[in-house]
């Protein structure tokens, strides 16, 4: 068999071929960097889903890791939230305490997208800093906050309201407390505005109660200028007098109530203020001076069978007095029975009539001059005429009067008194005056002549004072 003289037919001859300088020289230059190419493209490959060799984050090695592993190995503590209490101190959840969960995962994917995969092979080192993403549950605020504020507010104080205060001197406003009861509506507000933004700071110190009614508002300021224009009141009493009500007793009556924010007036105070002006100037049934024709001055009045003078009509007067206390307008006290006109001295004016008993005579007064006199005759013993303070409450012409066992037909009938005494005509007498009445008396009445009496009654009105002695 031939063999070509340059063929490599056996083992030997092969390493001692290849170990002939001529041959090596032709492979080595082309292999080594095909090799380190292959592995440097394979880093570069690799390199593009992991972070580069001699890389740290926030002090932790991800060299060579993923996105997921240097996931795996970043600590992180979920941030708390401090609230500020007006107080100065401070009350703290944990984010975590609101369903709060964080994850590093796009920033890191972020991060790696950024490097050069091509410079893996660099000798650089990369120290990073990254903030994962945080979330939280929002809806979960609500409870934390309540949980917080209930706690809070178990030994806080309410609020108070602004309000109106009597004083011994009339009425103040009292300024509202702030109180430090916390609002859960608008901690969780202001709770919720700040982690939109990320902020872990809340300062509370404008989210407590506060006072519905301040001293400022016009619900108040309002009735204060309404009570301070409240001044002496001026109540007509009739004859020319007038009482006026001081100031300071008529803030004693009133009263403000905070709920409804109204004034009111203490009924029973006036009725009892009422009842001491009707003490002090009620006139029926109560003793008064009175001047004679002759000159004289006597105490007449105080029978139980008076119907001249006075009397009040205290409910409809203490009425008038409340009312007025509101408005501030001058009112007057009511005189339900009076028909004639009162004076400053006593209640008989100008014009009356003056009947004297022992005299038996009478006389009728108009504007102060005797217009009519004449001698009656009036009753004696069981039929005495009263004396008194009368009016004439009624006028009638003919009148039939009624007693017991007698029917007596007149012409004119003037009653002065509600049991039957009056003023009329008498024609079966022939004569009056002198002792007639002591044996052959009226039954209690003042007979008068028929023309006398007449006269009278044409001249005399309803509610002419008739005081008989």
């Amino acid at each position: 068999m031939n063999y070509r003289s340059d063929r490599v037919t056996t083992k030997r001859q092969k390493a001692a071929y290849n170990r002939h300088p001529s041959h090596r020289t032709h492979i080595m230059p082309f292999a080594v960097p095909a090799v380190l190419l292959a592995i440097y493209l394979i880093g570069v490959f690799y390199y593009h889903s992991h972070f580069l060799p001699r890389t740290t984050i926030n002090g932790i090695s991800v060299a060579s890791m993923s996105a997921a592993k240097a996931e795996e190995n970043l600590p992180f503590t979920l941030p708390s939230v401090s609230i500020t209490l007006k107080d100065g101190t401070s009350k703290t959840f944990s984010l975590s305490d609101v369903g709060g969960s964080y994850s590093y995962t796009k920033q890191l994917q972020k991060t790696i997208k950024k490097q050069s995969a091509l410079a893996w092979i660099l000798p650089v080192s990369r120290a990073l800093k990254l903030s994962p993403d945080l979330s939280y549950d929002e809806s979960k605020i609500s409870g934390v906050i309540t949980s917080l504020t209930d706690e809070l507010n178990k030994n806080a104080e309410a609020p108070q309201d602004a309000y109106i205060e009597k004083t011994d001197t009339g009425f103040s406003i009292v300024k509202e407390k702030e109180g430090s009861t916390l609002s859960a509506d608008k901690l969780i507000a202001k709770t919720e505005a700040a982690l939109k933004e990320w902020n872990y700071t809340v300062d509370a110190s404008d989210c407590y109660e506060e006072p519905s009614v301040k001293e400022s508002d016009l619900s108040l300021t309002d009735e204060m200028q309404a009570i301070n224009s409240y001044d002496d009141l001026k109540v007509d009493m009739s004859g020319g007098v007038t009482v006026s009500i001081d100031k300071s007793t008529i803030m004693s009556w009133i009263s403000y109530d905070s709920d409804s924010n109204t004034i009111s007036v203490d009924s029973s105070a006036v009725a009892a203020y009422t009842a001491k002006l009707a003490e002090q100037y009620n006139t029926l049934g109560t003793v008064r001076k009175f001047k004679t024709h002759d000159g004289s001055t006597i105490s007449v009045g105080g029978s139980e069978k008076d119907t001249l003078g006075y009397e009040m009509d205290q409910e409809t007067t203490a009425s008038r007095i409340a009312a007025a206390v509101l408005t501030g307008k001058e009112t007057a006290a009511r005189w339900p029975v009076a028909g004639f006109t009162r004076t400053e001295d006593n209640d008989f004016g100008t014009t009356y009539v003056e009947v004297s008993i022992a005299q038996q005579h009478l006389w009728y007064y108009e504007n102060g001059q005797v217009v009519l006199e004449t001698d009656v005759v009036t009753g004696e013993g069981e039929n005495s005429t009263t004396p008194g303070v009368f009016m004439v409450l009624d006028k009638q012409s003919p009148a039939v009067l009624k007693g017991t066992n007698y029917e007596t037909p007149v012409d004119y009938w003037m009653p002065v008194t509600y049991t039957g005494t009056g003023l009329h005509d008498a024609k079966w007498r022939t004569s009056f005056g002198k002792e007639i009445y002591v044996s052959g008396g009226s039954h209690g009445c003042v007979n008068m002549p028929t023309e006398m009496a007449a006269e009278l009654y044409g001249k005399i009105a309803m509610g002419t004072p008739v005081i008989i002695y």
